[in-house]
């Protein structure tokens, strides 16, 4: 026999509605926030620098990837800053290195844009999705409250 406080929940609303909700906005925020990305091949000189964008420039003898606040560029030279870490018997130092590279001396140079289009077609989509598999189990008798 149950006590009068442990009776069951014959409401028929699910305990799980509430985490329910907050995994489909988690989902739909990761969505948001991966978004769609490509890389463009330019030459240095069809390149505005000022328009702050994540680049990737190669040189003869380095790589950098540079995000916008690590460079800028005045006068036909980029002017980057970044960090080099020395170990040295077990510690390991930080400190900031500015270069100065002449545009002439930039053999490549890739720029990381963000698709808008895609992010916003794959968004959509997997709302649309999730739409229909929600109509899918509310429509059916799956046990399943929304």
């Amino acid at each position: 026999m149950l006590s009068e406080t442990a009776r069951p929940d014959n409401s028929g609303k699910s305990r799980f509605a509430g985490k329910k909700i907050i995994i489909y906005l988690t989902i739909f925020s990761m969505l948001n926030i991966v978004g769609c990305y490509y890389q463009q091949q330019m030459n240095p000189e069809e390149y505005n620098f000022a328009d702050g964008d994540n680049i990737q420039v190669t040189t003869k003898d380095t790589t950098y990837s540079l995000i916008a606040k690590d460079y800028y560029y005045d006068k036909d030279t980029l002017f980057v800053t970044s960090i080099k870490v020395i170990e040295k018997n077990d510690y390991k130092v930080k400190y900031k290195i500015t270069s100065k590279i002449p545009v002439k001396d930039i053999e490549e140079l890739e720029i990381e844009k963000t698709d808008v289009t895609a992010t916003t077609w794959i968004v959509a989509g997997v709302v649309l999705i999730a739409a229909a598999v929600i109509v899918n189990f509310a429509m059916g008798d799956y046990g399943i409250d929304f």
